[in-house]
């Protein structure tokens, strides 16, 4: 019996693991690319493929200056093995994922208990946040994957004067640096020096910064010295003078957002483990009698990288929502730590942190959740109209089975059942937006099938593209290049050229054109587009004017099978 329950822990571990790990992998194919940000990666490694040339990117047939080629990299190897589509794009993100649980799970294991490991990985796994970035953004996950990997080898180089591990984190670095630029080595390294500097028990001989440095070198410089061999400063200057200087210094990188915007994107991002962080500070509070968590490597090495990257983009000009998700995997560490330490939870008593922290932040919990309960369906209703009864209900239910299963635990004096109950409620959530979310909204984004109706139009004269649509994917879906106009006039003029036309606007767009400029336009096709703004859940004439519509400044017809019609 003893050998079977030795056995029965890792093997527990390991199902958690694919169980949390699922929804990442759940229909990967099944809604097409999202506009802009995935397009982008999607497209540039198809023409790397089709050009032959992996190492200035382009997209669009224009040089794509704004990223290193990392994350080009592994999707065209995904196209290569699985072919050219959705679900190979972003099968290397899930993967990246999963590589983010794994090596917060070890950094448990390293700094606290086996039980703390798989509470972390449950944490970061529920993580919205990292759902998104797996399906969405997948240089951000690599990011992500990168440093959560530098992390664990820093901290395991620390604790064990390891040299393979300084070694493997300097690794891990460069590969960052050639996922998304110089945020993956400024990250460690001042999280490395503020802690070093506050616990003062590193030293920088003890960093191994001579054969660290010929490590990263020999990783990350070959592309730097061979692009500009290659093409100059042309895709290196953009890179690291605009799209990292100047999003740090300027403000025309990007909406103006004020010293607190951090604050909420954490709250709502990080639901529900945002909540239980706050009172896990509390239970640090708690604890500071025993120890001074600042100073060890277990509790300050999370605390100060969580607290330096959050401190870094809130003092940026230019803040993304996502900027802020490399501190989750430390703090969701910091997280778990204290439910493992803290008596007042192992006891199921209600002694100390249980009645200051635990429970207030839960019955919170608890009463957001009821309020999703109640908001959910009529949101649902509003964005998908025509949603069947299921999906309109099924999150509200799920919500509010989670609402009652909380209270109930915690007038049981129950915490780590609480815990255990909103880590289940929120995966099914989460495995519930793939499996059948996803497919629900897919006729609201339509540019894959007008794609696929206009591509047996097209012929090599014709200009196809967008005007302000912001709909890049058409590049992926035509196989050629585009158009992307943004000013009136230079539409204009193309729209009047000689040569047929093709392009996506919204209605809004066209009836500008006709009405105001007196442009013949020809409507292929008109298709509902996602409500992607609050503002434009009950306001239907909005939701008419964002339309996008399929216009030609020629008359074409489809064809009498397909059911469209050929307007002016």
């Amino acid at each position: 019996m003893p050998d079977r329950m030795r056995v029965s822990v890792p093997l527990l571990h390991l199902a958690v693991f694919v169980a949390v790990a699922l929804p990442y992998f759940v229909k990967l194919g099944a809604s097409s690319l999202w506009d802009a940000n995935e397009s982008f990666y999607a497209e540039t490694p198809r023409e790397m493929l089709q050009t032959g040339d992996f190492l200035a990117p382009t997209f669009n047939s224009q040089p794509r200056v704004k990223k290193p080629p990392l994350t080009y990299w592994q999707i065209a190897l995904s196209y290569k093995l699985f072919g050219v589509r959705e679900s190979s794009a972003r099968l290397p993100g899930a993967f990246a994922a999963a590589g983010v649980m794994v090596f917060v799970y070890l950094t448990g294991r390293l700094l606290f208990s086996p039980r703390a490991a798989l509470m972390s990985l449950v944490f970061i796994g529920t993580t919205t946040r990292v759902m998104l970035l797996a399906r969405k953004l997948p240089i951000d996950i690599f990011l992500l994957f990168f440093l959560a990997g530098t992390a664990y080898f820093l901290i395991r180089g620390i604790a064990r004067n390891s040299v393979s591990s300084w070694l493997l984190a300097y690794a891990f670095s460069a590969l960052g640096f050639l996922t998304k630029g110089p945020i993956a080595v400024f990250i460690p390294l001042g999280t490395v020096v503020a802690w070093a500097a506050w616990s003062r028990s590193l030293s920088f001989r003890k960093m191994r910064l001579i054969p660290g440095v010929v490590v990263f070198s020999i990783i990350a410089l070959p592309w730097h010295v061979l692009v500009y061999l290659d093409s100059g400063w042309e895709y290196i200057a953009p890179f690291l003078m605009k799209e990292n200087l100047g999003r740090f210094f300027t403000d025309g990188m990007g909406p103006g957002r004020g010293p607190f915007y951090y604050a909420g994107i954490y709250l709502a991002e990080f639901f529900p483990w945002s909540i239980l962080s706050i009172a896990a500070f509390a239970g640090l509070w708690r604890l500071r009698d025993s120890f001074n968590p600042w100073h060890s490597l277990a509790w300050g090495f999370p605390l100060i990288w969580s607290l330096f990257v959050l401190a870094f983009f809130t003092l940026s000009r230019n803040k993304q929502e996502y900027y802020i998700a490399p501190m989750y995997p430390m703090m969701v560490l910091v997280l778990a730590a204290v439910l493992d330490r803290d008596p007042a939870l192992t006891e199921g008593t209600a002694a100390g942190l249980w009645q200051r922290a635990w429970k207030p932040a839960l019955i919170i919990i608890a009463v957001l959740l009821l309020g999703g309960a109640i908001a959910l369906p009529s949101l649902i209703g509003a964005a998908i109209p025509g949603t069947r009864a299921t999906l309109r209900f099924g999150p509200s239910f799920a919500l509010l089975a989670s609402a009652v299963a909380l209270t109930w635990n915690i007038r049981r004096r129950r915490p780590l059942h609480c815990v255990a109950g909103l880590a289940v409620s929120w995966w099914i959530l989460l495995l519930s937006v793939p499996a059948a979310y996803l497919p629900a909204v897919e006729p609201f984004r339509p540019i894959r099938n007008l794609c696929a109706d206009l591509q047996p139009l097209l012929s090599p004269d014709d200009e196809v593209g967008y005007y302000r649509a912001a709909v890049p994917s058409m590049v992926f879906y035509l196989r050629r290049p585009i158009f992307e106009e943004v000013e009136p006039e230079l539409m204009v003029r193309r729209l009047q050229s000689p040569k047929r036309v093709f392009c996506i606007m919204s209605e809004s767009d066209r009836n500008y054109f006709v009405g105001e400029r007196n442009v013949v336009l020809y409507v292929l096709d008109r298709r509902p587009q996602l409500v992607s703004r609050f503002r434009d859940f009950t306001d239907e004439k909005r939701r008419l004017e964002r339309a996008l519509v399929l216009v030609s400044n020629q008359p074409v017809s489809f064809g009498a099978d397909t059911g469209h019609r050929e307007a002016p």
